[in-house]
């Protein structure tokens, strides 16, 4: 009796894990074309990604911009939804590394719905600045297990506990210093990550 109650609860098992991941759940794809062309003080631009970039991402979706902000700084926002592939969404520190750049810096700094990791990046004679992190459309936060303790419970029930969180990263063009506290006061809530 105690093996067929075993043997069914491993056929129920791999059944569900074999068709479970076939059940299509809406992912955040939206959240990366409703990026506004422009906002208060400042214009986007749809940037391409690069071929490898794109081999990386494998079924992950995501859009780069150019962030041209008036009397200030440049950035470029990469917004990555990895519904399809959560191994895309990591902590950037470690694609920083990976370029060859420096942490010289780091700090936690407050959003309006959150907070965001801060960073100084060293690249040889090349200075540059990073903000970084997760949104689930109601809430910022940097912890890369509670991004996936959001993600598998969004997989557990189908979509249904809540919006698949993005990961938001600004980054400074080498050399330009950047007003943080102008994007996260303003950029960031024109964005609509707030």
């Amino acid at each position: 009796m105690k093996r067929k109650i075993l043997w069914g609860a491993l056929i129920f098992t791999l059944i569900v894990s074999i068709i479970w991941p076939m059940i299509p759940f809406p992912g955040a794809g939206a959240r990366l074309t409703s990026i506004p062309a422009s906002g208060p003080g400042f214009l986007t631009e749809p940037l391409k990604l690069s071929k490898a970039d794109q081999e990386f991402l494998g079924k992950a979706e995501a859009a780069q911009y150019l962030v041209s902000m008036k009397g200030g700084a440049n950035l470029i926002l990469s917004v990555i939804d990895g519904s399809n592939n959560r191994h895309a969404v990591h902590d950037p520190s470690y694609c920083f590394s990976g370029a060859g750049w420096k942490i010289h810096e780091q700090a936690t700094l407050k959003t309006s719905s959150g907070e965001a990791s801060w960073v100084s990046l060293i690249k040889g004679s090349q200075t540059s600045e990073s903000l970084w992190f997760f949104d689930d459309g109601k809430t910022q936060f940097t912890s890369p297990m509670d991004y996936w303790l959001k993600t598998s419970a969004r997989r557990a029930t189908l979509g249904h506990s809540g919006e698949e969180p993005v990961l938001v990263t600004l980054r400074g063009l080498p050399g330009a210093p950047v007003d943080w506290d102008r994007v996260r006061q303003v950029l960031l809530p024109s964005l609509g990550f707030n």
